[in-house]
């Protein structure tokens, strides 16, 4: 076999890196409250290792082969003590690249009696917001520079420049909303933005 040979087969059998990076699957909660369609939100206990305080939605990681909607409902069903029966997935939004690499799928689902219960475990509270709200408010929207920040080690004295390489930089951008003196900002706020852009989109309109 032949260089070109042997390079066009191992191209060709070469079946791909395993991923490193992560999905996940979130869900956008719809209840049908007093003042309307609203979205449930959860802080995030006090306790968790990561992001203690926040405002969410109820989500995770996918197990191993595990579509991300179900992730998402399993999640939810367990942060929110439900039943997976008790959530009517409605849709699936396009999927989410994190600037960590990973990837995330959000699934908006209709909750069916659901009596505000949460794992306190993982859950500080949860709370709604009109889905009018989110329809008549624009968020506030503000960009963060992500820079590259070489570590301790880093071999300057190997590129032109040095340490005074040029490096590029890159944006993205962070969505707030302000309602009853709560922030809902960061990946949770874009998740909301998008699906009030694709509810736009669809001709949904308050009567």
């Amino acid at each position: 076999m032949n260089e070109i040979k042997r390079l066009k087969t191992a191209l060709l059998n070469d079946p791909g890196a395993e991923s490193t990076s992560k999905s996940f699957g979130v869900l956008i909660p719809i209840m049908e409250t007093p003042h309307g369609l609203s979205v449930l939100f959860e802080v995030r206990a006090r306790n968790l290792r990561r992001q203690p305080g926040e405002i969410c939605f109820p989500g995770g990681s996918t197990m191993k082969d595990e579509p991300a909607t179900d992730a998402a409902i399993r999640e939810a069903s367990e942060e929110l003590l439900i039943a997976p029966s008790s959530i009517e997935v409605l849709d699936e939004l396009d999927v989410v690249n994190v600037y960590s690499g990973d990837t995330l799928q959000p699934v908006v689902g209709l909750l069916k009696d659901y009596d505000y219960t949460f794992s306190s475990d993982e859950v500080a509270e949860v709370f709604t917001v009109p889905l009018t709200f989110f329809l008549e408010t624009q968020p506030e929207r503000y960009n963060v520079a992500m820079r590259s920040v070489p570590v301790e080690g880093f071999p300057y004295d190997r590129i032109e420049g040095g340490k005074t390489y040029a490096w590029d930089s890159s944006y993205r951008s962070i969505y707030f909303y302000k309602y009853d003196g709560r922030n809902i900002w960061g990946l949770t706020a874009g998740i909301i933005n998008d699906f009030i852009e694709k509810l736009r989109r669809g001709g949904y309109f308050k009567k």
